[in-house]
């Protein structure tokens, strides 16, 4: 009985003991532009086939199909973008923790309001009006009693493949910034004051601790967003920060951005070469002879940065 007790009081805290700043996820993005619009298509059209009892390949044929098919997809459509819309500012005030902290009750709560009971009344609205306006209201009562009960099991659906997404990529992120805090010698107190003070991780590291190591920085290819360096003995890695940020950390004699997709070293520079109004560069090491041509906007300030800049120490 005394063990019973135990779990029970260890479940109840796990409720409502809140844990470390640092233990909260990052904010996730649902990718709502690209997601929604063919969910929408699929739901709205199952949705439709599901009441009309009819095969696709009939009801393609018939021009009632469309006429319920459109307003369903754009129904959808409205209520599906809704959610992921509020779902950005319950993560930032109401986050799903990772521990249990803030959940899942007041979250729970959240959700099934702005996930599932005002799409849902929003949809009654909206079929009240359509079936108005097709001068067919009797038709509102019946999608009421045998519909709208589907309608709110897809919404739950959905909130539900939000929340695993969510819980998924927050883990992934955490992971990554676990990786970034050990490449780049950040302290738990470091990121404690990080996360109590909601500031940034600075991932992109000092020039003093690249400029003798990374010789070329490019796009990540199968990371959108991140960069790849190469070292002056030809190693890859995947780096956590754009060209853009680590640019302008680094922005000066040692490294310049040569063209939208290569920053590189001035010592990795063997020549320059003129061709008309061409500015060819020939790389050395980690790429001997290898030829590149500076981009047209770029080739003012390159010329001036090989000629005048002085390398730092």
């Amino acid at each position: 009985m005394k063990k019973i007790n135990t779990s029970i009081s260890t479940f109840i805290q796990s409720l409502t003991k809140k844990p470390r700043k640092r233990t909260l996820p990052f904010q996730v993005n649902y990718h709502e532009n690209w997601l929604v619009p063919p969910m929408a298509i699929f739901v709205g059209i199952f949705i439709v086939l599901y009441a009309h009892h009819r095969g696709f390949g009939e009801a393609i044929f018939m021009l009632d199909f469309y006429k319920a098919a459109i307003p369903s997809i754009a129904a959808a459509w409205l209520m599906m973008r809704y959610i992921a819309k509020k779902m950005y500012l319950l993560d930032q005030y109401f986050p799903w923790a990772i521990t249990w902290w803030r959940g899942p009750l007041p979250r729970v709560v959240l959700q099934v309001w702005h996930g599932v009971l005002i799409p849902g009344f929003a949809v009654l609205t909206f079929y009240a009006f359509y079936f108005t306006v097709r001068e067919q209201p009797l038709r509102f009562w019946r999608y009421l009693a045998e519909d709208f009960s589907f309608v709110l099991l897809m919404l739950l659906g959905f909130n539900a493949l939000i929340w695993v997404y969510y819980r998924l990529r927050a883990r992934e992120i955490m992971d990554e910034y676990r990786q970034w805090r050990h490449k780049y010698n950040k302290t738990e107190e470091e990121m404690e004051e990080l996360w109590n003070t909601g500031g940034t991780t600075d991932v992109v590291p000092a020039l003093e601790k690249v400029k003798d190591k990374i010789a070329l920085l490019e796009p990540n290819k199968q990371r959108t967003g991140k960069s790849r360096s190469t070292t002056f003995e030809g190693k890859q890695d995947d780096e956590p920060y754009t060209m853009r940020d680590f640019y302008k950390k680094v922005m000066g004699p040692d490294y310049y951005r040569i063209r939208p997709e290569l920053i590189i070293h001035r010592k990795a520079i063997r020549e320059i070469q003129m061709n008309g109004k061409e500015v060819i560069v020939v790389m050395d090491e980690p790429r001997p002879a290898v030829e590149v041509i500076v981009s047209a906007r770029n080739t003012r300030g390159f010329l001036n940065w090989w000629k005048n800049a002085t390398p730092t120490p």
